[in-house]
């Protein structure tokens, strides 16, 4: 399984709805990469962000980790808590799981890889 390559990204939580894209790099179990999304938090305007992510594969199980990010674009003062993402590769363009940040707000998501 290779899981290099760019992924569409959808998340549904508790204040909102997450849409963008997971850029990912996978050397042997390891993988690192970037992803960028847009944030749409209830009633609020929403904003870009990056972050940078970090994790594994074994098995069918993955796991990544942001441990940094950058606003890209907000029309308002932005708090942001880093994410962690846990899921089940179902074949080799689906990943979904779950999610939870820092402040312990979960989430569902899917990640579908993007033809190149």
């Amino acid at each position: 399984m290779e899981l290099t390559g760019k992924w569409r990204y959808q998340e549904e939580y508790g204040y909102g709805m997450t849409e963008g894209e997971l850029v990912l790099t996978q050397e042997g179990e390891q993988l690192s990469g970037r992803i960028i999304f847009t944030d749409r938090v209830d009633d609020e305007e929403g904003y870009m962000i990056q972050e940078f992510v970090r994790g594994w594969v074994r098995d069918r199980k993955v796991r990544l980790e942001a441990y940094e990010y950058d606003i890209i674009h907000a029309e308002h003062e932005v708090y942001y808590e880093l994410d962690c993402w846990f899921g089940i590769l179902l074949d080799d363009r689906t990943i979904k799981g779950i999610s939870e940040d820092d402040q312990g707000v979960e989430g569902y998501f899917i990640f579908e890889k993007v033809e190149e």
